[in-house]
C-alpha cells in the first residue's frame, strides 16, 4: 500500500503527545511525598489510555457521542439524528437507556464497538434510516443520574474514551441543569473546544423571548466558566419536533417555532461527516489531552506553591548554615591531621619529581611515614583515612593493628557532622509545617528519615576528601613545574657532570685521582644537594604547608556552600524542585 504522508505525520504528533504525558507521569511518580501526585498520575493514565485507543484505531470512523443527564432527551436526539423514531427507546421510565447504543452502518465498525464495550453492553444499529453516516458513528449513552448510576458511569467513561466529538445534551426545563454541567466538566476538559457541541433540548417548552435574551446567554457564559473553554456551538433545539411522529400532548403543544436542529444536522452531515475530518479532530483532542494534563498538574502545584517556595528557601539557608558550622568544626578537629597532610603532600610531589632533588623528596617522604603505620598510608582510596593512618602510625608505632584499625574509624568526622544534625533539627519543625501546608505528606515531620541516613555522612565526608585531595594535587603540580625542577636540580647536576668529566679525563690520561678528591667531591655534591633540598623544603612549607593546604581546602569547601548548590541528596528538596518546575514549563 502507498504510504499516506498526512497519516504518518499525524501519528508522529500523536506519539509526541503521548511521550509528553508519559514524562509527566514518570516525574509525578518520583514525587512520592506529595499525595496529590497520585491523583494526577491516575489522570495521566486515563489520558494515555485514550491516546492508546485513538492510535490503535486511528483509521476508524469519526465517533460522536451523546452524553447528558436523565430526561434530557438523549435517546430522542439519537433517533432524530439517525432519521428513525424507534432506533432507541424513549419514555419517562428511568433509566430509559440501559445500554450503549451505536449507529454506525454496516462494516468492521460493528466488531470494534462490540470488542470495546462487550456484546451484552452495546446495541449496534446498522440501518439508520435516511441519515448520512458514511464517515461517522453515533453513540447514545445511558443516564448517569439513575438508580444504576455506578454501572452507567463506567459505560459513559468507555464511550468518552472512544469519542472524537461530544454532543452534551441538557434539559432546558430542569432547574438542576447547571449541576449537570458541573458533573460533565471532567469529561469535557479532555476534549478540544471544537470537539464539543452543547445542546439545550426541549426549548420549545420555554418562552421564546426569555430563551433568546436570558436563558441562552446565561447558559453559554456558565458552561464556558465551568468547562474552562467555550464549546464549538451552543444550540437550542427540540429533538422531539424532528421525529417523524412527535406525538405531542394536545394539552401541551410547542410554545414557539424556534429550533436550531437543522443547524445541528448541517453540522453533523456537512462538517463532521466529511472524509478526513476525523484526523483533524483526533489531533486536536490529543493536543487538548496533553495540555489538559499539564495544566492540571500546574494548577495543583500552584495552589500552595508559596509554602513550597518558602520551605525551599528556609531549607537552603538552614543547610548552608549547618554545613558551614560542620566544616568549621572539622577544621578545628583537623589540627591533629596536619602531619598527615604534610606526608601526603610529599608523596604527591615525589611522584612528579625527577633528578637528585626528586630522590631526596622521595627519601624524605619515606622517612616521614616510617613506622608501623606504613601499610595504612600506602593503601589506595580514602585520603582522610590515610591522614588518620599517618597520625595513628606515629602514635601507635608499637602496635600496627591498632593503627590500621583507627584508619577505618570515622568517629572523628562523624562527631563534627553532629553539628549538621543539630542545626537542621533547630529549624525543621517550622520547615515541615510549611511543607504540610504545601500538601506534603505528614511524615516529613520526621527529619531522620531524610537527612541522617548513612549516605549523608558519606556525602559530606566525600566532599571534604575530594576537596582536600584536589587542593593537594594542585599544590603538587605547582611545586613540580619543569622549570622549578631544572632550577633545583641544576647545581647538583653541574657538580656531578664536572666530577664525571675530571674523573674520565684523568682516567684516560692514566693520571689517576686520589681518594681525597672523591671524598671532597662527594661531600660537595651532598652539601649542594642538601642545600637545594632544604631551600625547596622551605619554599614548599611557605607555599604548601599543611596548615596552608587545610586552609585552602576549607575555603574551597565554603565556596561550594552556595544555597543553589546543595551538598546532600535531600529527597524533600529534590521533590520540591521537581514540583515547582511544573509551574515554569510551557507546552
Amino acid at each position: 500500500m502507498k504510504p499516506d504522508p498526512a497519516k504518518i505525520k499525524a501519528l508522529g504528533k500523536l506519539e509526541s503527545y503521548k511521550n509528553d504525558i508519559e514524562n509527566i507521569q514518570l516525574r509525578l511518580q518520583a514525587i512520592s511525598l506529595w499525595p496529590p501526585g497520585k491523583v494526577l498520575q491516575k489522570e495521566c493514565e486515563t489520558a494515555l489510555q485514550m491516546l492508546h485507543t485513538l492510535e490503535e484505531h486511528f483509521d476508524r470512523k469519526l465517533v460522536i457521542t451523546i452524553i447528558g443527564p436523565g430526561g434530557s432527551g438523549k435517546s430522542t436526539l439519537f433517533n432524530a439524528l439517525c432519521g428513525r423514531d424507534d432506533i432507541s427507546q424513549v419514555g419517562v421510565d428511568r433509566p430509559t437507556t440501559r445500554q450503549i447504543g451505536v449507529a454506525c452502518g454496516p462494516g468492521q465498525e460493528r466488531d470494534f464497538f462490540i470488542k470495546h464495550f462487550g456484546a451484552d453492553a452495546v446495541r449496534i444499529h446498522d440501518a439508520v434510516g435516511d441519515s448520512q453516516l458514511d464517515h461517522l458513528a453515533l453513540i447514545d449513552t445511558p443516564d448517569v443520574d439513575s438508580t444504576q448510576q455506578a454501572q452507567h458511569i463506567e459505560s459513559v467513561r468507555k464511550a468518552v474514551e472512544l469519542s472524537d466529538i461530544l454532543l452534551c445534551v441538557f434539559n432546558a426545563e430542569n432547574p438542576k441543569t447547571k449541576d449537570h454541567v458541573d458533573f460533565f466538566a471532567p469529561y469535557i476538559r479532555l476534549f478540544h473546544g471544537e470537539s464539543i457541541v452543547a445542546i439545550l433540548n426541549k426549548c420549545d417548552r420555554l418562552d421564546e423571548a426569555e430563551l433568546r435574551k436570558a436563558i441562552l446567554p446565561q447558559f453559554e457564559n456558565y458552561i464556558a466558566s465551568a468547562w474552562g473553554q467555550s464549546p464549538a456551538q451552543l444550540l437550542s433545539i427540540s429533538a422531539r419536533r424532528n421525529l417523524h411522529a412527535p406525538n405531542w400532548d394536545s394539552k401541551a403543544p410547542p410554545k414557539h417555532e424556534f429550533d436550531q436542529f437543522d443547524k445541528l444536522m448541517q453540522l453533523v452531515n456537512q462538517t463532521f461527516n466529511r472524509p478526513g475530518y476525523a484526523v483533524d479532530r483526533r489531533l486536536d483532542n490529543a493536543l487538548q489531552l496533553r495540555n489538559f494534563i499539564a495544566a492540571e498538574v500546574e494548577l495543583e502545584v500552584t495552589k500552595e506553591s508559596e509554602y513550597l517556595i518558602e520551605a525551599r528557601s528556609r531549607m537552603k539557608e538552614t543547610e548552608k548554615t549547618a554545613l558551614s558550622k560542620t566544616f568549621a568544626q572539622m577544621k578545628q578537629e583537623g589540627t591533629g591531621q596536619m602531619l598527615g597532610v604534610n606526608v601526603l603532600m610529599y608523596q604527591k610531589v615525589a611522584q612528579r619529581w625527577v633528578g637528585p632533588v626528586g630522590w631526596m623528596i622521595a627519601i624524605w617522604a619515606r622517612i616521614l611515614i616510617f613506622g608501623t603505620g606504613v601499610m595504612a598510608i600506602f593503601r589506595f582510596g580514602n585520603p582522610i583515612r590515610q591522614l588518620i593512618g599517618v597520625v595513628s602510625s606515629l602514635r601507635h608505632f608499637k602496635d600496627t593493628k591498632a593503627a590500621i584499625a583507627e584508619t577505618e574509624n570515622s568517629e572523628q568526622i562523624g562527631a563534627a557532622f553532629q553539628t549538621y544534625r543539630v542545626e537542621i533539627l533547630k529549624s525543621w519543625p517550622e520547615i515541615s509545617e510549611l511543607l504540610i501546608k504545601g500538601r506534603f505528606d505528614k511524615e516529613v515531620r520526621n527529619p531522620d528519615a531524610f537527612f541522617f541516613e548513612p549516605k549523608a555522612l558519606g556525602t559530606l565526608s566525600s566532599l571534604w576528601r575530594e576537596t582536600l585531595d584536589a587542593t593537594m594535587d594542585n599544590a603538587a603540580k605547582t611545586f613540580s613545574h619543569f622549570l622549578l625542577q631544572c632550577l633545583f636540580n641544576l647545581p647538583t647536576l653541574v657538580l656531578l657532570a664536572h666530577v664525571a668529566w675530571l674523573t674520565a679525563k684523568h682516567y684516560f690520561s692514566a693520571s689517576y685521582l686520589s681518594s681525597d678528591f672523591f671524598l671532597h667531591a662527594l661531600l660537595t655534591i651532598a652539601i649542594v644537594l642538601l642545600l637545594s633540598f632544604f631551600i625547596f623544603q622551605g619554599m614548599l612549607r611557605l607555599g604548601a604547608g599543611s596548615d596552608r593546604l587545610m586552609e585552602k581546602a576549607f575555603h574551597a569547601v565554603r565556596l561550594q556552600l552556595d544555597p543553589f548548590q546543595q551538598m546532600l541528596a535531600n529527597p524533600i528538596l529534590e521533590q520540591i524542585n521537581a514540583l515547582l518546575r511544573f509551574t515554569s514549563e510551557k507546552y
